[in-house]
């Protein structure tokens, strides 16, 4: 078998597990959601999350951010109100915008949720030693430097050795 062909066939099998792993981890994600402390549907999770990553936003800028429409967006943002999860404020420069933020009660569901995923990923790799985690940890970043090096077009920032500056991943 070729470099070529080899490398082919690797990326085949690669291919097929991350499509697995996105599966599977969206079909855990959504159990663990649907947990009766958690209680969230994943659109909510996803517009939470960025929220707190913005702090304070238009709908436009949220709808951007989640890649949902405007009206799909109101009526999860809507429920969140409902659920005292999130909060209207108006922009202090224009008051005719209003902005949406998370309340206290929104922060403490997120960080609920980070705990319960980080619960999930403990058990996931408990079969792991500690090498092979950082192995794996490795491999993992160098595989979404990528994906970020194709989404966004641009080159990996290297350092002097010319390895991808890695950064952490944050779930949205």
């Amino acid at each position: 078998m070729t470099h070529q062909e080899q490398r082919s066939a690797y990326v085949t099998g690669i291919s097929d597990v991350v499509r697995q792993i996105t599966w599977q981890s969206q079909k855990q994600l959504l159990k663990t959601l649907s947990r009766p402390d958690i209680g969230l549907t994943m659109p909510q999770m996803v517009t939470l999350f960025a929220i707190r990553n913005a702090q304070t936003c238009r709908m436009s800028e949220l709808a951007d951010i989640t890649q949902q429409s405007a009206g799909t967006l109101t009526g999860i943002v809507d429920r969140l109100i409902d659920d005292n999860l999130v909060g209207r404020v108006r922009d202090v420069e224009d008051r005719r915008v209003v902005q949406v933020t998370l309340t206290s009660a929104g922060e403490e569901r997120v960080t609920l949720v980070e705990q319960a995923r980080h619960e999930d990923m403990d058990r996931m790799l408990q079969h792991f030693d500690l090498g092979q985690l950082g192995d794996l940890e490795c491999l993992l970043r160098l595989l979404i430097s990528g994906l970020h090096e194709m989404i966004s077009g641009e080159e990996p920032v290297t350092t002097p050795s010319h390895h991808p500056v890695i950064t952490p991943l944050r779930m949205v």
